[in-house]
């Protein structure tokens, strides 16, 4: 049994909020072993190193009772004689999108030929590592990422509160991964593009991030792209440069800013060297809209903060990864040699992407960019985006698995986040807002996709057991949206837990302010067509499990809900479908409720093609990229009128993006500039081409198995 001698093991002066504590252990061996593996599990992250060489970093996404370990192969970092291990765990202590709170703990085992020659005890030396501050002080890169870091260089050598660890309790039924481990590259080749002086505008206490952000940079020169790594690129400061920056009451340094070539993700990684101990501020960002990185954005917080040692600094951060394309960074001194800024980065091993081809070049750039916006929100599970949240979303994810389904072949990596979710079940039958994550709202409607994603994940992957798995939480679902039903219709969720949101557009935005009155409570068409979604969904999944009568029940009640939502919605003036009913008024036409209510089956085909024709027609408010995959389905019920049109949108919509130099494809059409300058750009939903293009252009079979060449003409 996995890690029977091994105990759950931590420091227990140490259990506050964002606290980074170290272990070491060290054991003998008479020869190199012919194998080796560590079975490691902690809360929150972990990197781990073997006689001072970093082997691997990233504890699985969990929960307390749901916990997963991970087996690393490090045969090749051992040698005969004494060895040493080395282990920083970094525990979080506080929920947020993408981290639900645990207790503190680490546990490994290191087998080598079969035998245990080091496992966590009360033996193990343990230690706070004062190099990292802590607390929550610490700025966070986002309310649903958690916090920034700080790190001083000067204080590696400390060793505070040294001494054996305590041994803790935690659960002793721990599961291995359920999906590769990330592969970690070397730093990736960058660019240094601009360099030249900074000075500080405002306030000494303000975080790094704001300090960056409005900074005066005045530029040296254009670099032309200078080569990372390198042998040393000198910067330094002129005369009159060091009077206006070094000089200047709110201090500044040398500034250099660094280009990735294309938007990527992983940790940060600097090479260089200074004269004297300083501080350097770390940016990162996917753009430069602002002529910089772009490192403050309301109470987010896109920067880091380094404390140099004289001398030489090498310096990584496995235990936070980023999204970004630039790196910015701002130097407290006059001079500097830098070797390397950038990252390493860190990408989810896929063996089978899958080739499409077509006669048309941009067709099949949108294509392959797709696919890179899908590897990029792929880590431990699905994420929404790789700069501001890296958080799984069911609504988010049902996009990024219907489109890897084709572009990967892959099932196995859907299943994990499924199961992810389906855990986060609450006690109000609604799935928490991310997973694992502890969120004080929730979207009734992403709640109601989940049914119609467990679908889908069957019809591809053929997985019957798995899906009976996750049925009672299906049926959870179900079963609460059907007790709210009124006659076949559903009202908004009223309670303050509730965000009734649809996409992001107006009036489909939904309120996070609180509770919905009694008089505002509408009657919503596509929350009814979501759960509509579901409840077919879960009867067709019933139906291929041989539970007949369930598939039945659900059967009618999706009928059921069909015909109401066809005589409630229904504007027979306008030819198409309203948003909402409040007190018998019908409000609200748009593309996404239109395109619901015939991807549910609620438009009987008498209406349809009106339906169809509004969609393409002007007069409804747009849908945006994320739900268009909705109107796409639609639209394609009648491919020999509307298909041209798709594949055409496609062109505009996505092709202006690549226009404006996108490397992937983004969150909404307005890029950086959506929600106050922090719309993000590079968004998992939006890869939805590669779904259209395999489905449609390809006809494509949900079973589609091994590799895939194909050319559409």
């Amino acid at each position: 049994m996995p890690f029977e001698t091994a105990a759950w093991i931590w420091h227990n002066d140490y259990r506050g909020i964002n606290v980074y504590v170290n272990f070491e252990d060290s054991f003998t061996l008479a020869g190199t072993p012919g194998s080796a593996l560590l079975r490691i599990s902690c809360d929150r992250n972990y990197m781990l190193s073997l006689n001072g060489r970093f082997v691997d970093c990233g504890q699985y996404s969990d929960y307390e009772d749901l916990k997963f370990y991970d087996e690393l192969d490090v045969t090749r970092f051992l040698s005969p004689g004494v060895n040493r291990l080395k282990i920083t765990v970094y525990y979080q202590g506080q929920s947020s999108s993408t981290y639900r709170r645990g207790e503190p703990g680490l546990i490994f085992e290191l087998i080598a030929d079969g035998e245990p020659v080091c496992v966590s005890s009360g033996s193990t030396i343990a230690y706070k590592n004062s190099a990292f501050a802590d607390g929550e002080g610490i700025e966070k890169v986002s309310g649903q990422l958690g916090f920034s870091f700080r790190y001083d260089a000067t204080r590696e050598c400390e060793r505070e509160g040294e001494r054996a660890a305590d041994i803790v309790e935690k659960t002793r039924a721990l599961r291995i991964r359920p999906i590769e481990k990330l592969t970690i590259s070397e730093p990736v080749a960058a660019s240094l593009i601009r360099r030249g002086g900074f000075r500080d505008t405002s306030g000494k206490t303000d975080p790094p991030a704001k300090r960056m952000q409005e900074s005066l940079l005045a530029d040296d020169y254009q670099c032309g792209g200078q080569r990372l790594p390198s042998e040393g690129i000198r910067l330094s400061l002129d005369e009159r440069r060091r009077s206006d920056c070094i000089g200047g009451a709110g201090g500044g340094g040398i500034f250099a800013l660094i280009d990735l070539g294309a938007e990527s993700t992983g940790f940060l990684s600097l090479d260089f060297e200074v004269p004297s101990e300083c501080d350097v501020y770390i940016g990162w960002g996917e753009h430069l809209a602002d002529l910089r990185v772009r490192t403050y954005i309301g109470s987010r917080c896109f920067a880091a903060s380094y404390r140099a040692k004289a001398g030489r600094n090498r310096f990584e951060n496995p235990l936070l990864r980023c999204g970004c394309r630039y790196i910015q960074l701002h130097i407290y001194s006059e001079k500097c040699t830098l070797y390397y800024a950038g990252i390493r980065s860190t990408l989810y091993p896929l063996t089978n992407i899958r080739r499409f081809t077509c006669a048309d070049t941009l067709h099949n750039r949108i294509y392959e960019t797709s696919v890179e916006t899908l590897r990029l929100c792929m880590h431990e599970h699905y994420e929404d985006c790789p700069w501001r949240e890296q958080a799984l979303y069911s609504m988010d994810s049902r996009n990024q698995m219907l489109c890897g389904y084709y572009a990967f072949g892959e099932t196995r990596f859907a299943r994990a986040s499924i199961k992810l979710m389906a855990h986060s079940l609450r006690a109000d039958n609604m799935l928490e807002l991310c997973s694992p994550a502890e969120v004080s709202i929730t979207i009734p409607s992403f709640s109601a996709i989940f049914l119609t994603q467990l679908w889908e994940y069957l019809e591809h992957s053929g997985d019957d057991g798995f899906a009976r798995e996750m049925l009672p939480v299906a049926e959870a679902i179900a079963g609460e949206f059907i007790k709210r039903l009124e006659g076949g219709l559903i009202r908004c969720f009223a309670e303050r837990q509730y965000w009734n949101f649809y996409e992001w557009q107006s009036g489909l935005e939904g309120s996070i302010s609180g509770e919905v009155p009694e008089e505002e409570r509408s009657f919503d068409a596509p929350l009814g067509a979501f759960v509509s979604l579901g409840l077919g969904a879960l009867s067709k999944l019933c139906g291929r499990l041989g539970l007949d009568d369930k598939a039945e029940y659900y059967r009618r009640g999706h009928d059921e809900m069909n015909r109401a939502l066809n005589d409630a919605f229904f504007d027979a003036g306008r030819g198409c479908y309203a948003s909402f009913l409040r007190r018998g008024e019908l409000s609200h036409y748009c593309e996404l409720t239109n395109a619901l209510l015939v991807c549910c089956g609620a438009v009987p085909e008498e209406r349809l093609s009106g339906v169809l024709d509004a969609l393409t027609g002007g007069g409804l408010l747009e849908v945006t990229l994320s739900h268009s995959i909705f109107k796409y389905d639609a639209l394609m019920r009648e491919p020999e009128k509307y298909g041209r049109y798709v594949f055409s949108d496609i062109a505009r919509l996505w092709g202006s993006m690549l226009g404006r130099g996108a490397t992937s494809f983004w969150e909404t059409i307005d890029g950086e500039s959506a929600f106050g300058n922090a719309g993000s750009l590079c968004h998992g939903w939006s890869a939805i081409p590669a779904y259209v293009y395999f489905r449609y252009a390809l006809g494509a079979d949900p079973s589609l198995t091994g590799i895939y060449e194909a050319r559409a003409e």
